[in-house]
């Protein structure tokens, strides 16, 4: 039992992915089953159309061979022909109705009497018979004939002066009246037409549509091969797939940037972490051996202290950014004014006398905002001392200003600045400037944690403007609780 479990997990455990259809498949049948049910639509209600026009435009025809009819087999003393002149005005104008059979034809007197009529056989009745007064008296109706067919029947009277000497009856059913087998042969050859003509324009729109997302997708596959050399083709007219195509390409371009700055982190982290361990380790080594001794050995120890602490901070922003980016830095925010915090940080910059003059120029009104301050100067902190590690002689400067919402510091150097190429990837995670990875030692989180800092706070950090006078970041604070 426990084997054919194994076995049965091993089998049924497997994933198996959807089968998919291509998006050419796919939407090309459903534009083809819609145009064919659009041209079925369309063959439906023009086939009623053409029946009820052509129907309406043969019985207004027969009403005129029914008057002209009537109007030459009167004579002049108002008497009814009853010889064969209708019959041969029915044969001449048979051309004009446009009718595979001459319909029967009556003539009735005034009495409902038949004087003459064109069918042979009784099919309908015979001279000397009578017909009902619906049939005659009714300019247009319609019968029920033999065999559940039905058929209109035509009258116009026979008139002599103001006198009614009787009426033509044309008889002919709807089947022949409605029968159009060249109309309909047009029809269909129009509605294939248009329906292959849809065809070509829905097989050729969907491969062009398909195509760039094909690509897509296959530069897409290249990607998440661990290969970001991407070459796309020019991009559709389509605004949407352009868009798709350009975004696409951009982001290849940033995850290889971002690959190249993980093997640099890698290298880096690991050569900035080794430095000052190795060093410390042939500083403190060389105390112990007595290699040197008094005043020296107690260098060699401040030294060490000094990498230690240089060791120190890069762990400490690594942890940093890792718990903020986990959602886990506590913030602590509460209502306190702005310049003893400003003051107390200036003190502790210039505390140490290797760092560079810093200035803070205070609003002249108080400003109290919620804030934590030990957030505060640590952004603070990172900026400046980016700006002393770009700047090699000089000052740094601090300017506090308010609008309506915001506390507004701007933090500005003398500096050469930073390169164009490298300011859009200043706030990414990792990132040093090739000037700065080979001058000062760090892993490139100072600026990615300042500005998450801002943030968690309601604020904003951005680079304002960078060139070679200087550069200036500008942090914005709420003024109130948000």
């Amino acid at each position: 039992m426990t084997s054919k479990h194994c076995g049965d997990w091993g089998i049924s455990g497997v994933y198996k992915p959807e089968q998919r259809k291509t998006i050419f498949h796919y939407w090309s049948r459903r534009y083809l089953a819609t145009l064919l049910i659009g041209l079925i639509l369309i063959a439906a209600g023009s086939v009623w159309w053409i029946k009820k026009t052509t129907v309406d435009h043969r019985l207004n025809l027969m009403h005129i061979v029914g008057q002209e009819i009537a109007d030459r087999i009167v004579t002049t003393n108002g008497r009814i022909l009853s010889g064969p002149l209708f019959e041969e005005i029915l044969r001449n104008r048979a051309g004009e109705l446009d009718v595979s059979e001459i319909p029967a034809a009556l003539i009735v007197t005034d009495q409902g009497e038949i004087l003459v009529t064109n069918q042979r056989g009784g099919q309908i009745r015979n001279a000397g018979d009578y017909v009902d007064e619906s049939l005659y008296k009714t300019t247009e109706s319609v019968v029920s004939l033999d065999r559940n067919q039905r058929a209109y029947v035509i009258s116009e009277p026979v008139e002599s002066g103001e006198e009614t000497l009787g009426y033509v009856v044309l008889v002919n059913d709807k089947e022949t009246l409605s029968r159009l087998n060249q109309e309909y042969g047009l029809l269909a050859l129009l509605l294939g037409g248009v329906g292959l003509l849809g065809w070509g324009v829905i097989y050729y729109l969907t491969r062009q549509l398909s195509k760039p997302l094909k690509e897509t997708a296959r530069a897409a596959r290249r990607v998440s091969e661990g290969s970001y050399d991407i070459q796309m083709s020019s991009p559709p007219k389509e605004k949407e797939l352009a868009e798709l195509m350009d975004s696409f390409t951009d982001m290849a371009a940033k995850l290889k940037q971002l690959e190249e700055m993980r093997t640099e982190l890698l290298a880096g982290v690991t050569h900035d972490l080794k430095t000052p361990v190795t060093s410390m380790s042939g500083l403190i080594q060389a105390v112990k051996d007595d290699i040197v001794e008094g005043s020296e050995a107690k260098e060699y120890l401040d030294l060490s202290l000094k990498e230690m602490e240089r060791l120190q901070v890069m762990i400490q922003d690594l942890l940093s950014f890792n718990t903020y980016a986990a959602g886990a830095l506590p913030m602590y925010k509460k209502h306190q004014p702005l310049r003893p915090i400003l003051t107390h940080f200036q003190k502790q910059w210039q505390s140490d006398p290797d760092h560079i003059q810093l200035d803070v120029q205070f609003p002249e009104e108080e400003m109290v905002l919620p804030v934590d301050d030990h957030r505060l100067k640590q952004i603070l902190f990172n900026l400046v001392q980016n700006a002393d590690q770009a700047v090699q002689e000089g000052k740094v400067m601090i300017d506090v200003t308010r609008d309506a919402s915001h506390l507004i510091m701007n933090v500005s150097d003398n500096g050469p600045g930073i390169p164009e190429e490298e300011q859009p990837l200043i706030f990414e995670r990792f990132y040093r400037g090739k000037n700065k990875k080979l001058k000062q030692r760090g892993l490139g989180l100072g600026l990615p944690l300042s500005r998450m800092l801002a943030e968690a706070q309601g604020g904003k950090l951005e680079l304002t403007r960078s060139s070679e006078n200087g550069t200036i970041f500008t942090l914005k604070l709420p003024l109130h609780e948000v």
